[in-house]
């Protein structure tokens, strides 16, 4: 017969899992929250967008390239000097959810290297490499 005070602890998470578990959970909220009140704002009109509905909507069905230059929107991390407007807000909420997994990899890390776990250290480093070479459109 197993003893079920050695199978319960078997099964309770360790401290870093509960800490890696409240970073994804708030993370994932602010981002969400972000791209709520980001969209929201637009489509009720208390903050503009970079585009407005109308244009938006004439130029959705267009191939990337020619959407960008019609447009005339920012390229690259230039949103971020529209912070006013409610797509750059939401766009704020997606990178953030975006990011919410590297920090969470980050903060393991750092508990890893303090305890000396070495290999697992390292494997949350790749995965942090793995993901920033990722966002950042990198190939090996």
């Amino acid at each position: 017969m197993v003893n079920s005070s050695a199978a319960n602890a078997k099964t309770q998470p360790t401290t870093e899992q509960l800490e890696y578990a409240a970073i994804i959970a708030w993370g994932n909220r602010l981002g969400i929250l972000l791209l709520l009140l980001g969209f929201g704002g637009m489509f009720s009109g208390v903050l503009p967008g970079v585009l407005s509905l109308e244009q938006l909507q004439q130029l959705w069905s267009l191939p990337l390239d020619e959407f960008l230059q019609r447009a005339q929107t920012p390229r690259g991390w230039g949103w971020l000097s529209h912070g006013e407007h409610g797509d750059a807000l939401a766009m704020a909420g997606i990178l953030l959810l975006g990011c919410v997994t590297l920090a969470g990899y980050t903060l393991l890390l750092v508990r890893f290297v303090q305890r000396r776990e070495g290999v697992r250290a390292l494997m949350a480093l790749a995965e942090i490499v793995v993901t920033l070479v990722a966002a950042l459109g990198w190939t090996l």
